[in-house]
């Protein structure tokens, strides 16, 4: 995989937002079995992403899913740090829905900052 740097600078060049917020929330792994990696393997990725301006901010939640782990690159679950798993997330969602994602909560963040509509009752 490669590292954090290089992928937020090739997901840059096509419109990442240099404010937005991803992290990790949760990682689900097969533990040892006989079959699996000593320290177990990750199976999954609980993500978030937010933007925040201006005092207001919005968020995401969402998960991918990996495949087997590769033998000769493998990182033992204790070994693994937050960029090595949030490349993984952008390599599986891929520059198109992290696109989506990030547009998708400044369009939120925008509404809430200049409101276009608004509920409520007069009395």
């Amino acid at each position: 995989m490669a590292s954090l740097l290089t992928s937020c600078k090739i997901v840059e060049n096509i419109g990442i937002m240099p404010n937005a917020t991803w992290d990790i929330a949760q990682l689900e792994r097969k533990l040892p079995d006989g079959d699996t990696c000593p320290d177990g393997a990750v199976y999954t990725a609980h993500w978030t992403a937010a933007l925040e301006e201006n005092g207001e901010s919005v968020g995401a939640y969402g998960s991918v899913g990996f495949g087997d782990p590769d033998p000769d690159n493998f990182t033992p679950f204790s070994e693994l740090t937050k960029e090595e798993v949030l490349n993984w997330v952008f390599e599986t969602l891929g520059p198109d829905q992290i696109i989506t994602i990030e547009e998708g909560l400044y369009n939120q963040l925008q509404q809430k900052l200049n409101p276009t509509t608004e509920a409520g009752v007069p009395w």
